[in-house]
């Protein structure tokens, strides 16, 4: 009358063969992948023309120039602005402005740029800075509004510090 539970007999184990197949079959789509990228950036490597002059033995490499040579770096005036949110925040911005100084004026360009800052942050929120990227991206605004008061002379914008109140 009583009745066998065979369920649970002879299906031990089934799950683990699967589990070792999928790991098995990922591992070799990896390699093949890997295996493929290797196979591009080598013949991308090939086709760029390398025009490499060896330097003696213990020789320093030559360090890249970071500008040209008529690169000025121009400090801006100290930036003081009241953020549109939360309207009890202020903000402090010091930075500079690395323009080509083949041209006069640079001062008066410094001092347009601080204006159009002012501007600009005049019209942010505190919550837009947030964060390494809100960082990021306040330094990516700054470089935009440089470039479109300028965009033959200035070449980048340094943040040297930035002070919320």
């Amino acid at each position: 009358m009583a009745k066998k539970d065979t369920k649970g007999e002879g299906k031990g184990g089934g799950g683990l063969i699967g589990v070792v197949v999928v790991t098995v079959l990922a591992l070799a789509c990896g390699a093949g992948f890997g295996f493929y990228i290797d196979a591009q950036l080598k013949s991308r490597a090939g086709a760029i023309p390398q025009e490499k002059v060896e330097a003696p033995a213990g020789a320093p490499a030559p360090a890249a120039p970071a500008a040209s040579p008529t690169a000025r770096l121009v400090a801006l005036a100290p930036i003081v602005a009241n953020l549109s949110e939360p309207s009890t925040a202020w903000m402090r911005v010091e930075a500079s402005i690395l323009v080509d100084d083949t041209e006069p004026g640079s001062d008066l360009l410094a001092a347009q740029l601080a204006e159009d800052i002012l501007a600009y942050l005049r019209t942010t929120t505190l919550t837009q800075f947030q964060g390494a990227s809100g960082f990021q991206n306040l330094r990516e605004d700054f470089k935009d509004r440089a470039t479109i008061r300028d965009p033959g002379r200035i070449k980048d914008v340094i943040i040297h510090g930035v002070v919320v109140e």
